[in-house]
């Protein structure tokens, strides 16, 4: 049921016209706050780069400080974004070891205290091209992430993908005014009510 009630929320909130950047980072929001402690988003930008977009916590007073570590964010050749940005798909660590956070984790740089235990990431499709990650971290000790929770992360990631897909048609569309073109055409006189004798 609790996993009915996330993609309902998520749902609305990919119906939202807003960018894409603003859309995936509503995406972290929403998935600190139901899946993991912390959620990241990782993009590739115009140039093939990739990029840190955002880093949430379930707890707001923390995002601040982890603005910080967003734009510290460093990426080692083939590690787990690339891997993931060129095969798409999910991958899961129920449990992370030492070597793990470490190595294949060395990207996920958290604030000071907080250790990877638990990890899941999904790759976001756009118009058939892996085109972010996202990523949620569990730091509790005794919590685990399992293939259910695996599942749903691949299906918001789908309904990301579709919902940045919409966006950017949006951003693509020639804006049009609202208000009618003026009709010089028209006599001075047709809106004025007439006289009677």
């Amino acid at each position: 049921m609790k996993h009915l009630e996330t993609l309902a929320r998520l749902r609305r909130l990919l119906r939202q016209p807003v960018d894409p950047e603003r859309m995936l980072k509503g995406v972290a929001g929403l998935l600190a706050v139901e899946i993991g402690q912390y959620a990241i988003v990782d993009v590739v930008d115009r140039r093939g780069s990739v990029r840190r977009l955002d880093i949430q916590h379930a707890d707001a007073s923390r995002h601040a400080r982890l603005r910080v570590a967003c734009d510290d964010a460093a990426f080692p050749a083939g590690g787990r974004v690339a891997r993931l940005l060129e095969r798409g798909g999910t991958e899961m660590a129920a449990r992370v070891t030492e070597s793990a956070r470490s190595g294949k984790l060395a990207d996920v740089a958290l604030l000071q205290g907080d250790a990877v235990k638990s990890y899941m990431a999904a790759a976001v499709v756009v118009n058939g091209t892996p085109m972010a990650v996202l990523t949620v971290v569990a730091t509790h000790g005794t919590r685990r992430y399992d293939d259910q929770e695996l599942a749903l992360l691949d299906q918001i990631a789908d309904w990301t993908g579709l919902g940045v897909e919409n966006a950017l048609r949006r951003e693509a569309q020639p804006r049009t005014s609202v208000a009618p073109p003026a009709d010089d055409d028209a006599p001075a006189s047709r809106h004025r009510v007439p006289r009677r004798a």
